[in-house]
């Protein structure tokens, strides 16, 4: 009788520790404090892309001669009556001649409207031998050569991301400003154009 009631008093003051083990607060929750109406912070993120503004070169596409005055081409040399091509494989182009072909640098300027980027014409012209990333008049561009680029650049400038403008030069013998880096020339002469683009 004896050891029955002792197993009964175990198994009681067993039931009761698990109790106050287990046993749970009752209460209202607590709401998590907020803050006051407006504080919250926002970062605002502007929609405007970087980088230069946009050029419009198609207000030149019908006299893309008109770009540059006599003026403006007298530091590159001198040069017959400019050459006006209306509709060529990437869009209309001027052309101005050096007088003396052997002596005098020549230059084409190109205003591309007919779906060539500076992306396209980095893209199929960066294995070239010579090749390098530039910037003209603050506007990415790209110089380029299939020989080894002492006569002859090409120097396509991004004017947006749909349009650009490709300058063509040749360097002449008596070139001294730029004789045997045409890539500066055709650089040089782009940051003329730009610089009438932008007004």
């Amino acid at each position: 009788m004896n050891r029955i009631l002792r197993s009964v008093l175990v198994v009681g003051a067993a039931a009761a520790a698990l109790a106050a083990c287990t046993s749970t607060n009752v209460g209202n929750p607590t709401p998590a404090p907020t803050t006051g109406g407006g504080a919250t912070s926002t970062t605002k993120t502007s929609s405007k892309p970087s980088g230069p503004a946009a050029l419009d070169i198609r207000k030149f596409t019908q006299d893309p001669c008109a770009i540059l005055a006599a003026g403006d081409l007298a530091p590159f040399g001198n040069f017959d009556a400019p050459k006006a091509e209306a509709d060529g494989p990437n869009g209309p182009s001027c052309a101005w001649d050096g007088k003396d072909v052997l002596e005098d640098s020549s230059y084409q300027v190109v205003l591309v409207v007919k779906g060539a980027t500076l992306e396209s014409f980095r893209e199929s012209n960066k294995s070239r031998k010579v090749f390098r990333e530039a910037t003209v008049a603050g506007y990415p561009a790209v110089s380029y050569d299939t020989a080894s680029g002492t006569l002859d650049c090409n120097t396509a400038i991004g004017t947006s991301d749909k349009e650009a403008v490709l300058i063509q030069a040749t360097v002449g013998d008596g070139d001294k400003a730029f004789a045997g880096k045409p890539c500066d020339a055709a650089e040089k002469f782009g940051a003329t154009v730009i610089g009438k683009l932008k007004g």
